[in-house]
């Protein structure tokens, strides 16, 4: 029930607050749709709600209740709850009361090879909160393989975030300072998942000895090492035939990276990362042939997700 509880606080609350704080005059400012109800809750506002009549649900187990929240946190979860006058009601009847979705890979507001993604910290936000996404974790990339650059450089794109979020943080580069960067991060930051990119060639891609002493890192400091595993020479070679044959669309995309080089390079991080003795998270699979070399691998009793 405690996890229950705290999944659904994620739910109930962010949204909620997200409102009632300063910075959410901004869905207001931008104009998008809220009534002057809904604007500009002040700091006087209620800190009691009472969320009635709605069907609360998670994984296992649904029932119509209420939810009657103090001061952020979830006081009671059940049938008609009875309180007082200084309370915010919001009326659920007919609908469903849910956890709030956690997203936990995201690139807002990233610049990469010459282009940057459309969404920043508040359009991207606003609209992961439209459709109940109540959390995200984000990349921090390094400025120049800096980590503390690159972390200081993406808290201030956040100032604009509506919503909870959290970071990963990219490893681009390996020497000494990024070491010493890594445990910063974990000891300092609260960052303590890693991601090397074993694709885009010339850009984020490094090779399997940074892999490797990354991981070994990971290993030292109880982080999570994490992959994006597509084999980027590879992918590299295939982008010039799309080229050569005028294949430039978007198929163009699929086309040149085969679900075989990701097979490969999940084959190749899993293994590397069972010689250095760690657990390791393959983001984003995509093909059978990726999948099938992480079920070998966790049926083997290796830790991999």
């Amino acid at each position: 029930m405690a996890h229950f509880l705290s999944y659904l606080l994620l739910s109930f609350l962010i949204i909620y607050d997200s409102l009632r704080l300063s910075q959410s005059n901004q869905f207001c400012d931008a104009g998008v749709g809220y009534p002057e109800s809904t604007c500009g809750f002040s700091s006087s506002s209620s800190s009691k709600l009472l969320i009635k009549g709605g069907t609360v649900l998670n994984a296992h187990h649904q029932e119509v209740a209420d939810v009657y929240v103090e001061d952020g946190i979830i006081v009671a979860v059940k049938p008609n709850i009875k309180v007082d006058e200084d309370v915010t009601l919001l009326d659920a009847t007919g609908k469903y009361v849910m956890p709030g979705g956690i997203d936990p890979h995201t690139h807002l507001a990233m610049e990469f090879m010459g282009s940057e993604t459309i969404d920043d910290f508040f359009s991207g936000q606003a609209a992961a909160l439209a459709g109940g996404t109540t959390m995200h974790i984000d990349f921090v990339i390094p400025v120049n393989g800096s980590l503390v650059a690159g972390f200081e450089a993406y808290k201030k794109k956040a100032k604009k975030s509506c919503m909870n979020y959290g970071f990963h943080m990219a490893i681009t580069k390996w020497d000494e300072s990024v070491s010493r960067e890594m445990e910063i991060m974990v000891k300092e930051k609260g960052i303590n998942s890693f991601k090397f990119f074993m694709a885009y060639k010339g850009s984020l891609m490094i090779s399997d000895e940074l892999l490797l002493q990354g991981l070994e890192r990971c290993k030292s400091l109880g982080a999570l090492a994490m992959v994006h595993a597509e084999n980027g020479d590879a992918v590299f070679e295939g982008q010039k035939r799309m080229i050569d044959l005028g294949i430039t669309g978007p198929e163009g995309h699929a086309l040149s990276r085969p679900p075989v080089l990701e097979g490969e390079a999940t084959a190749r991080a899993i293994r590397l990362a069972k010689f250095v003795n760690t657990p390791l998270y393959v983001v984003h699979v995509m093909s059978i042939d990726a999948m099938e070399e992480i079920a070998r691998a966790r049926k083997s009793g290796f830790e991999v997700v």
